[in-house]
């Protein structure tokens, strides 16, 4: 038989191999950690982060992969209108003077900054906009922490609970279209939500400073949606209310309008360098309430009677009360009434607004998720240390993260970045964000990105660099594209025809003293755009059909006639139709010479 081979027998160690050997296997991961962080602070560490971590992790793939599908859309009609009326600012225009807007300087100043930061680029500005919101969601939940703990919490525990509301805080900003995103109400949170979570947060050394620096960021929003005081004068509420304010009554009024003056003398300070403030003034206390007001107006029924409103409201309203019942129960302080209190104001900021458009609930569906972290969070600090015999407050509590991740997670099959599966390939690339197959895309019955990029396009070519332009429509969106400046301050067809305002709906009607007003307003607007037309005529006019608020909706040029008529009998004088492009038109004035036609279509 052949012989089979054994392995040669390994002779045991000698004492002096097994002594180093065994001082090798004493240093070991967990026995470092041991030295690092003894058991019992390891143990009160894991029992500080579990629940973020928990409540993070189940939904922040989602999340993520939202917010990066998000940042490749085009951009809105709204943000277009601000891209233009910051970039002429920028060119020399002076706001509300050259051009006109209804919406107050905050806006167009933070659409100059993006700009300066290369904001121009679609991506870039929406990146820009994903930084400075999702920054703010993180700094919110990052003051919470400590809510009803006597020992201040650690900086990593602190982090680990702003990690967590942005996952839930961007959750709910990704179930909004591109067009509702980066729009007044998101810039508003920028601010409003850090001045909630800073009043609504344990007290600190210097009571004064903190109410100063809530007040002033309270009130920076005025200048980008005036209905934002409702949010001010709550927290005014709230703060006279507070027994751990060490300050009497009257010092904490002095020290809160201090910081209201703080926060407007940003933008009021930007309305003076680049601004009118005679124009400013006359329209948001002329014109707003006596033509504005009547567009497209709906009641709280219409408002609240649409699914997804509905939603949000209810949330909004059920977080309030579960909050407000806790500090009824002593169990968390008066000051978290703060956070009890926003989602019902945020609620009444929709419906006096009365329009519900879909951006105006980012204060109420912002501040009802921010509540809910508290919840979680109050629970957490409430039971995290119970013993282990009786582990049901704790169970409780970590069931609660868990369910609120796993709810932010289901809401992400709703957001339209989370079903859009095509954009990940026709928007990976900056050459494939400029094709026409990416902008039809996003083109709807009355907004048509590609077509409006060929205007520009062809604008740009045509007409001198220092040439103004003439739009009637709804997106001045392309002068910005073309880097031409509009010929009057009139850059929105609304302004011209009022049939809309004169219409009203259900949420208000004009009488017939407002019918009146709206109508001589009308007459003044259009004839100072006639005589500005006159004095210095545009190298090109643009009318665009299907434009919201136009009666003609087939055709603008139609509705120009019916509605301005005198202005469109110079226009027909002086000049004609060259160009067309889907439903932006361009004419040129008679003494420009008349394009090649042969890779466009006349308009007749």
């Amino acid at each position: 038989m052949a012989e089979v081979e054994l392995p040669d027998e390994e002779e045991p160690p000698r004492s002096g191999q097994r002594s180093a050997s065994s001082g090798r296997r004493e240093v070991a991961p967990r026995d470092v950690l041991a030295t690092l962080l003894p058991p019992k602070d390891r143990v009160d560490l894991t029992r500080r982060l579990i629940a973020p971590v928990v409540l993070a992790v189940i939904p922040v793939w989602w999340v993520v992969d939202a917010t990066k599908r998000a940042t490749l859309t085009t951009i809105g009609r709204d943000q277009g209108i601000f891209q233009y009326v910051a970039w002429a600012l920028m060119q020399g225009d002076v706001d509300y003077r050259d051009v006109r807007d209804v919406n107050g300087p905050l806006t167009h100043l933070i659409h100059m900054l993006m700009l300066r930061l290369g904001g121009a680029d679609e991506h870039r500005f929406h990146v820009l906009d994903m930084i400075a919101t999702g920054v703010t969601f993180a700094l919110a939940a990052y003051l919470l922490p400590g809510v009803i703990t006597k020992k201040e919490p650690p900086r990593l525990e602190r982090l680990a609970w702003a990690a967590a509301g942005w996952v839930v805080l961007a959750g709910q900003y990704g179930l909004y279209l591109y067009w509702n995103q980066a729009q007044r109400e998101s810039f508003c949170d920028w601010f409003l939500l850090p001045s909630l979570a800073l009043q609504a947060a344990r007290p600190g050394a210097k009571p004064a400073r903190r109410i100063v620096v809530v007040a002033a960021l309270s009130s920076i929003t005025w200048f980008c949606k005036p209905t934002f005081v409702l949010f001010t004068l709550m927290q005014l509420g709230v703060l006279l209310v507070d027994r751990e304010v060490p300050l009497a009554r009257r010092a904490r009024v002095r020290l809160f309008a201090l910081g209201a003056a703080l926060g407007g003398a940003l933008p009021l300070l930007f309305l003076l360098r680049y601004g009118d403030v005679v124009a400013f003034v006359k329209i948001m206390a002329r014109d707003v309430p006596q033509m504005y007001r009547f567009i497209w107006p709906k009641s709280p029924q219409e408002i609240l009677g649409e699914e997804g409103p509905l939603g949000a409201a209810t949330l909004g309203l059920a977080v309030s009360a579960a909050l407000a019942a806790l500090v009824a129960m002593r169990e968390l302080p008066r000051r978290v009434l703060v956070l009890a209190a926003a989602p019902v104001v945020g609620l009444a900021v929709v419906l006096v607004q009365a329009k519900g458009f879909g951006y105006h609930f980012h204060p109420l569906t912002a501040s009802a998720h921010l509540g809910l972290c508290l919840v979680v969070l109050y629970l957490w600090e409430r039971f995290r240390h119970t013993s282990r015999k009786r582990p049901l407050g704790r169970l409780v509590a970590l069931a609660a993260a868990a369910a609120l991740g796993l709810f932010v997670a289901s809401n992400m099959r709703a957001s339209t970045h989370t079903r859009n599966y095509w954009i990940l390939a026709g928007g990976e690339t900056p050459e494939r964000r400029q094709e026409k197959e990416y902008f039809d895309t996003f083109k709807t019955y009355d907004f048509f990105p590609w077509e409006m990029r060929q205007a520009a396009s062809y604008l740009a070519e045509t007409t001198a660099p220092t040439a103004r332009v003439q739009v009637y429509g709804m997106d001045p969106y392309l002068l910005f594209l073309a880097e031409r400046r509009s010929a009057t301050p009139y850059i929105l067809a609304y302004d011209l025809n009022v049939d809309a305002a004169l219409e009203g709906g259900w949420g208000a009607k004009p009488d017939w003293k407002d019918v009146a007003r709206i109508v001589a307003g009308k007459n003044e607007r259009q004839a100072d755009m006639l005589a500005r037309l006159q004095a210095s005529p545009p190298e090109a006019f643009v009318f665009i059909d299907r434009a919201p608020l136009i009666s003609f909706v087939e055709s603008a040029w139609d509705d120009f006639r019916y509605c301005c008529m005198e202005a469109a009998t110079w226009v027909a004088a002086n000049y004609h139709a060259a160009r067309s492009f889907g439903d932006f038109h361009v004419w040129l004035r008679d003494d420009s010479p008349v394009p090649d036609q042969a890779e466009g279509q006349m308009w007749p």
